[in-house]
């Protein structure tokens, strides 16, 4: 009834010789556009548009891209996208995704922002897997100004596989733009499977400090909190078949918890080690691409899923491993009158710190999980989880150091760093310290 009338209201101002050409070209035009362009009552009211475009060197690049959303439980494929000019549309429902993080909240008290993991593989031989993180506000229908541009530029070289040929599928249009219509229509003819995932829980170390016995008097303090609902950027930690090196995405995810905690650790001559940890549970999932039924490649991924805030105490976790130690400070003791050595709330090195993955690594090997052709990538042997303490404009996490000398003894300040050999290979800021008599 509201087609027919609208029919009626565009032609009651033309002559009535004029009237009934009109009424079969409307007829035929809103015909033509439900027939070629579905998407305008199927997706645009309804859904959320993401583009990819995949770059290399500055131009697009024709590329295969998979993508998945975060759920609570895990990762979920959610869409596929053939990308022959370098530029791909995928559709999303975000109702249910929104839903579902609404749930976890109520019941757990764990929320997170929507993150997208994108997972590209060009026809130049490049790959990657790069997640990115929005606003929940940003989700909306397409009709509503629903749309995201992502550009990707894979850094990693695929080595072994078969080429990937990207070809135009038989219902695509020759037009890049209908494709954004177009694909909503189709068969899917690409699929991310997944294959297997595992879970465990750990304690790990947040931060350490050590007060060398030998100072004689004094001692080092350590103060480390979260602020409940404030959200961590979390890193991936992944690798593919067809690449020979493990690769760390920072900040993938950025989730939060209702739950606060903190505690202070002291050390001194009779206890020279002390420990601020947490519980927190680790991720595992292995998925298979594949392209018109034809496997093209597979990863393996890992991350801190959850963290558990109560469980923040002044004991003993899973260490990082510390491969370099920066100077903080060189001198005499200031006695007891002022810190010889402070340091608060992430105002050195940034606000990113590492914590442990390696003993779930060791894990997933023990029990058969991680093939042992991926052993020998550059970079299992440090792997690591980046923890973003900064999200949103506000810190989640909030620390306070201290150490007091006596003034007549001489004393350095050391901070331990992490290094990575995967990509990107570099040295990564670690909240552990040393205070040692020189």
């Amino acid at each position: 009834m509201r087609l027919k009338g609208l029919i009626k209201k565009s032609v009651k101002s033309l002559p009535s010789s004029r009237r009934s050409t009109a009424v079969i070209l409307i007829i035929a035009l809103i015909s033509a556009t439900l027939l070629h362009f579905p998407w305008v009552l199927t997706e645009a009211p309804f859904k959320f548009l993401l583009e990819v475009h995949v770059v290399r060197e500055g131009k697009h690049v024709p590329a295969l891209i998979y993508v998945k959303a975060l759920y609570p439980e895990g990762q979920r494929f959610i869409g596929f996208a053939r990308a022959v000019s370098g530029v791909g549309w995928i559709w999303v429902d975000y109702e249910s995704w929104k839903q579902a993080w609404e749930k976890e909240k109520a019941l757990t008290g764990f929320h997170a922002k929507p993150s997208f993991i994108i997972v590209v593989f060009t026809e130049d031989g490049y790959a990657d897997i790069k997640g990115f993180v929005l606003e929940w506000r940003e989700l909306k229908p397409y009709l509503f100004g629903g749309k995201k541009n992502i550009i990707i530029e894979p850094r990693l070289r695929r080595v072994r596989g078969k080429p990937i040929k990207v070809t135009r599928s038989t219902q695509a249009s020759v037009i890049p733009l209908l494709d954004i219509f177009l694909q909503s229509s189709r068969v899917l003819d690409g699929e991310a499977v997944l294959v297997d995932y595992y879970e465990a829980e750990k304690r790990v170390n947040l931060g350490k400090i050590y007060f060398d016995p030998n100072i004689g008097e004094g001692y080092g303090s350590l103060f480390i909190g979260y602020y409940q609902n404030f959200k961590v950027g979390i890193s991936l930690a992944f690798t593919l078949i067809t690449v020979d090196v493990w690769s760390i995405d920072f900040d993938f995810v950025s989730i939060g918890s209702s739950s606060p905690g903190s505690d202070k650790a002291i050390a001194n001559a009779s206890n020279p080690s002390g420990y601020i940890s947490i519980i927190v549970r680790y991720r595992y999932e292995w998925w298979k691409y594949y392209e018109n039924g034809e496997p093209i490649d597979e990863s393996f991924e890992m991350w801190i899923k959850n963290f558990y805030p109560n469980t923040i105490k002044a004991e003993r976790g899973q260490d990082v491993s510390i491969h370099a130690w920066d100077t903080k400070y060189s001198g005499y003791g200031k006695g007891w009158s002022e810190p010889t050595y402070s340091e608060y709330d992430f105002q050195v090195d940034g606000t990113r710190f590492s914590a442990d993955l390696l003993w779930f690594a060791g894990l997933l090997d023990t029990l058969g999980k991680i093939p042992e052709a991926l052993k020998s990538y550059a970079g299992w042997l440090t792997l690591f989880v980046s923890l973003n303490a900064y999200q949103s404009g506000a810190l989640a996490f909030a620390y306070d150091l201290e150490y007091i000398a006596p003034s007549n003894v001489q004393v350095k300040v050391i901070k331990g760093k992490h290094k990575f050999d995967g990509n990107p290979y570099d040295l990564y800021n670690a909240l552990y310290w040393k205070m040692l008599k020189t």
